[in-house]
């Protein structure tokens, strides 16, 4: 009877096993269906959008309708962003495809230039054409390249991915398939021309020269001491550091790597300049427990962490939460001006208030001393020229960059139209309204749009 007994308990105990692995294995065979098919469907929509481009391009060659024109070039844009948003949503691993992203972000902020020229009763010129016509050949020569690929991703001879769950890991794109799509990416490079223009995407805007960089070129275990010594660590967590590699973007710096002792991923990482030895970002990847902290603290803390690392004189303009954290933006004060492009984000950690992001990318990119212009107009004459629907809540001195990253000293104007929220931006010294942002309150905060 007893061996009966025991025999029953090992039989349930292999059909539990052998159950739980089936469901396992079904609820990983399900996931990995599932991101198989939107890796299928971003490739599939990036043909789509690239094809769109190629007729909408054609049409704004065609018509003699301004209208017709403000349409396609506005379409073009929206389009060029879905497909930058699809391209980045393929699994390329390495492949990070940049100067396609590159040529996407061009096509669409130039076309959506163009339509505001049109707009503002101004006409487009012989070579602003000609720069179209340039777009347009090289995106049919992208739409061929991808149509190339189309036929093996649809016949199902390229998988995305390949028992990724199984085996805990993503399997990244097939190398055949990864450099066909960098062939495609190095002719961009190769072949389309560097396009100037007054626009946020445009070569000269691209290559802007760090203007907040300061001091000498510091060694790699100067950067690991910079590294560890900058990080919020209120628990005094003891790290192992290395430096990984080199960052040769706009801001050449270390990449360095905090890892546990004892642990075998690294929970930090980081860019420290090689110039300066300045903290460009960091990003603390810790598990986040249960939010004890309201928003008010969480600034607080982020507050107090700048001014310990020497970013006084910050006043926070903005705040998003998610996943347990909250993003605060915070721009330095140069008198009672407000200096939008030497932005700092922080995230804070709404568990315990630890620090656990940090981007000073537009700090030290734009941050500089200035030589502010006059300021030509009062409060009183930009209300005057408001919307007289408008109730005005605050006006504050800002200076913010056009789409060129040209600086505009700015009045801003907090105000309301019945229930909906606006920053409005007039031009101090000629009132012009440079631009409107409707502010969109949210679970997660702030935003504007």
């Amino acid at each position: 009877m007893k061996r009966i007994y025991l025999l029953l308990i090992g039989l349930l105990l292999i059909g539990g096993i052998v159950f739980g692995f089936w469901s396992v294995s079904n609820r990983a065979y399900s996931a990995e269906n599932a991101l198989e098919a939107s890796y299928q469907r971003g490739f599939f929509d990036l043909i789509d959008q690239v094809n769109n481009l190629n007729l909408l391009i054609s049409k704004s060659l065609v018509t003699s309708s301004d209208a017709q024109r403000i349409m396609a070039f506005t379409t073009i844009w929206h389009q060029a962003e879905g497909a930058r948003t699809s391209l980045s949503q393929l699994p390329l691993g390495q492949k990070d495809m940049t100067n396609s992203q590159k040529f996407f972000a061009q096509l669409g902020d130039f076309s959506y230039s163009l339509a505001k020229k049109i707009v503002n009763g101004e006409k487009i010129t012989q070579d602003e054409w000609k720069k179209i016509e340039d777009f347009k050949k090289y995106s049919q020569d992208l739409n061929k390249k991808l149509r190339e690929l189309q036929d093996d991703v649809a016949s199902g001879r390229i998988k995305w991915e390949n028992k990724a769950f199984a085996a805990g890991r993503m399997k990244k794109l097939p190398q055949a398939m990864a450099d066909k799509f960098a062939v495609i990416d190095q002719k961009l490079k190769d072949e389309v021309p560097t396009i100037t223009y007054d626009g946020p995407f445009s070569d000269h805007v691209e290559n802007i020269k760090p203007m907040g960089l300061t001091g000498t070129t510091i060694t790699e275990s100067r950067a690991k001491d910079i590294a560890v010594n900058f990080v919020d660590n209120p628990d005094k967590v003891r790290y192992d550091i290395n430096v990984t590699g080199k960052a040769r973007g706009n801001i050449p710096a270390y990449n360095v790597e905090l890892t546990r002792k004892g642990g075998k991923t690294p929970e930090i990482v980081m860019d420290v300049s090689e110039k300066g030895g300045h903290v460009i970002w960091y990003l603390n990847t810790r598990a986040i427990g249960t939010q004890k902290i309201d928003l008010k603290k969480a600034v607080d803390h982020a507050r107090a962490f700048l001014n310990s690392k020497g970013y006084t004189n910050m006043e926070p303009t903005g705040s998003l939460s998610q996943d347990g954290t909250v993003t605060i933006t915070f721009v330095p004060k140069e008198g009672d001006v407000l200096l939008y492009p030497d932005f700092i984000k922080t995230e804070v950690a709404l568990d315990n208030g630890q620090i656990v992001g940090f981007d000073g990318v537009g700090y030290f990119t734009f941050h500089r001393p200035r030589n502010l212009p006059t300021v030509k107009l009062s409060k009183q004459d930009v209300i005057k020229r408001l919307n007289k629907n408008l109730k005005v809540d605050r006006i504050r001195f800002t200076l913010i960059p056009d789409p060129a990253l040209k600086e505009k000293l700015c009045y801003e104007v907090d105000a309301k139209l019945k229930d909906e929220r606006y920053f409005i931006y007039i031009n101090a010294e000629n009132g012009t309204e440079e631009q409107i942002l409707k502010v969109v309150e949210t679970d997660r905060g702030t935003m504007t749009m």
